[in-house]
């Protein structure tokens, strides 16, 4: 049955219209809002950048999502009539367990037929957490341990880490530009290389969220957002290279969510490393499981190239 899927200011939209949301079409719309544009300052003598991020703040989001018109009564028209009587309603998707207050922007795609179409119509999100309050994250499916978000490992929210974030960390930053000056009566170029200096980077975070339920789903979703947009710096830490890395949430997309069965969301956090230099290796004494072995003051890790 299609019905009591997803209702639009309290009406069943396939009783009403003959709509239903396209397996798949809810990427976008939980995927977590962008954030705003970070004020910062950007010194040429220094690596990466100095943010003032003392109050990070969400920008709406735009966000297209895919609709089924099914039967021989399907009312498109009054869909859309629906969506232009005033700018926000509400959409409640009760198979996923999230309602929002959406406006329409488009429509940008329709294929209509006889008893079936698909239409793509844009939305907008207004106000991401809007009547939020926090919930620490409660996970009862295991997730990974190996990288840390200042201090609270990921598995908390019940996010495994996915191949390729690493390669993302370990990438080299693009190099600031120095004073360059191209004379037309002179081949090549003349250029300050007295230092070399890398402008700030921004960096994928593979993840997959599992959960016993969509309310734990939810519960965590919200948490990791919100922890990720707090006042200030957040700090990254990677097990596999045994660094933090200073940096600021920017934006998500979602690749796949299931909602029954088995309840999972894959998507991909980017986020900006503030300042980063790729520098050699290290390699210093640890334990079986991985625990730094330090001095007695507790302040220094053992280089092994020292002591072998």
């Amino acid at each position: 049955m299609m019905s009591g899927r997803f209702y639009i200011d309290g009406k069943d939209a396939f009783t009403e219209y003959g709509i239903y949301v396209q397996e798949g079409g809810y990427n976008e719309l939980v995927a977590f809002p962008p954030l705003k544009a970070v004020t910062s300052n950007d010194w040429q003598e220094e690596d990466g950048i100095e943010p003032d991020l003392s109050e990070p703040t969400l920008n709406t989001k735009e966000f297209s999502l895919k609709i089924v018109l099914s039967g021989m009564d399907y009312r498109w028209g009054g869909f859309i009539e629906r969506l232009s009587d005033k700018a926000y309603h509400t959409f409640d998707f009760r198979e996923i367990g999230r309602t929002y207050r959406l406006r329409l922007v488009s429509n940008p795609n329709t294929d209509l037929a006889t008893h079936l179409g698909f239409i793509t119509i844009k939305l907008a999100d207004d106000f991401p957490l809007d009547g939020y309050t926090y919930k620490e994250p409660e996970s009862t499916v295991p997730g990974s341990d190996y990288y840390e978000l200042d201090g609270k490992p990921f598995s908390v929210y019940g996010v495994h880490v996915l191949e390729g974030t690493l390669n993302e960390i370990e990438k080299s930053p693009n190099v600031k530009t120095s004073l360059l000056r191209n004379i037309n009566k002179l081949n090549g170029a003349l250029y300050d290389g007295e230092k070399v200096t890398y402008k700030a980077k921004d960096v994928k975070i593979n993840c997959l969220m599992k959960a016993a339920s969509l309310t734990e789903l939810w519960r965590n979703y919200n948490a990791l957002l919100y922890d990720l947009v707090r006042p200030e710096q957040r700090l990254l830490y990677s097990d596999e290279t045994g660094y933090e890395y200073p940096c600021h949430y920017k934006s998500c997309s979602v690749s796949e969510f299931y909602a029954s069965d088995k309840i999972w969301l894959k998507f991909t956090v980017t986020v900006c490393f503030i300042s980063f230099r790729l520098e050699d290796d290290e390699f210093v004494l640890a334990t079986e499981t991985r625990d730094l072995v330090v001095t007695e003051d507790g302040e220094f890790a053992i280089d092994l190239r020292k002591i072998i």
